[in-house]
C-alpha cells in the first residue's frame, strides 16, 4: 500500500490520495489482492452506488457485466462474526437491486469469504478472473 502525506493512502483505482481510514486500508489491500489474481485496474470500481447505498468494490467482466461485488470492513476487536453478518446482510440488500452478479465477497481485516451468488455456495478457492 502506498502511503501519501497526512494520513492518506494512494487509491490506485481512483488515482488519488484518500483518507487512510481503517476500512480504506482493508479496501486497498483487497484491491491489491484482486490485481494479484488477474483483475485489471480498469475492471475495478470502488464506491459502486446501488440504490441508497454503495458497495466497497465492484469488479466487471470483460463482457461488461458484474463479476464480483465486495463489502470491506475493518474491525478493531474480535467481533468478527457480527461484522460478517452485517456485511452479508448489506450485500444481500444491494444484490436485490442489481442484475445477476457472479460472486460476492466479504472482507474483514485480513480475512475474506467468497461465495457464488446464484447458488449461495461458500467457496474454498478464490475464483479466477475471466481474462
Amino acid at each position: 500500500m502506498k502511503w501519501s502525506a497526512k494520513g492518506q493512502v494512494w487509491d490506485r483505482v481512483r488515482k488519488k490520495a484518500v483518507a487512510a481510514t481503517p476500512e480504506e486500508q482493508v479496501r486497498q489491500r483487497f484491491i491489491a489482492f484482486l490485481q494479484g489474481i488477474g483483475c485489471p485496474l480498469s475492471a475495478i470500481q470502488v464506491e459502486y452506488k446501488v440504490g441508497n447505498g454503495r458497495f466497497d468494490v465492484a469488479v466487471w467482466r470483460p463482457e461488461g457485466d458484474l463479476w464480483l461485488l465486495a463489502e470491506c470492513k475493518a474491525v478493531s476487536h474480535p467481533v468478527e462474526e457480527k461484522a460478517w453478518l452485517q456485511a452479508r446482510m448489506q450485500l444481500a440488500r444491494y444484490l436485490r437491486a442489481l442484475p445477476p452478479v457472479r460472486y460476492g465477497a466479504v472482507v474483514i481485516n485480513e480475512k475474506m469469504w467468497w461465495w457464488r451468488i446464484d447458488t449461495g455456495e461458500v467457496l474454498t478457492v478464490v475464483p479466477i478472473y475471466p481474462a
